[in-house]
C-alpha cells in the first residue's frame, strides 16, 4: 500500500504525544480494539489485553502526570497489514530501544504492541561479542 508509510508513523507519533501529555482517552484512541494488544514496560510483567494494558497507562499517567519522553530515529518496516516501527525513547536520561507494532483496523493503523527496554553501552558491546572461533 503506497503512501501507508505517513499513516503509520502519525499513528506512532500519537502514540508518543498521549505518553507525554498523559491522555488516556488519546492513548485509548491508539490502541486496537478488535486485535489482541500486548505491552512490556520496563521492568513489567508482560501485560496481556486491554483491560491490562490500560490499567498499566492509569497507573502511569496517575495524577495527570507523564514522565517526558522524547522519540528520535523511527524505522518502519510493513507487511500487507502489518507494521513494526522501532525507535529510541529518552526518558530524563535514561535511554531505551522501543518497538511499537501496528495493525490495520477499519482503515486506520492502530497499535497492538509496545515494548521499551533500557539500552547501555555495555549491553550493546556484549550483544556484538562472538563466541572464540565464530568471528
Amino acid at each position: 500500500m503506497p503512501g501507508q508509510e505517513e499513516h503509520i508513523l502519525r499513528a506512532n507519533f500519537a502514540f508518543y504525544t498521549a505518553f507525554r501529555n498523559a491522555d488516556l482517552a488519546a492513548m485509548e484512541a491508539v490502541w486496537a480494539r478488535r486485535w489482541p494488544v500486548t505491552c512490556l514496560h520496563p521492568g513489567w510483567q508482560a501485560l496481556i489485553g486491554r483491560d491490562e494494558v490500560f490499567k498499566s497507562w492509569r497507573a502511569i499517567f496517575g495524577g495527570g502526570n507523564s514522565p517526558p519522553v522524547e522519540v528520535s530515529d523511527a524505522t518502519l518496516q510493513q507487511i500487507d497489514n502489518a507494521a513494526i516501527v522501532l525507535c529510541t525513547e529518552r526518558i530524563y536520561k535514561t535511554e531505551l530501544a522501543a518497538t511499537n507494532l501496528f495493525a490495520l483496523e477499519d482503515g486506520d493503523w492502530k497499535m497492538v504492541h509496545h515494548q521499551a527496554g533500557l539500552v547501555t553501552i555495555e549491553e550493546a558491546r556484549s550483544v556484538v561479542t562472538l563466541p572464540v572461533g565464530l568471528n
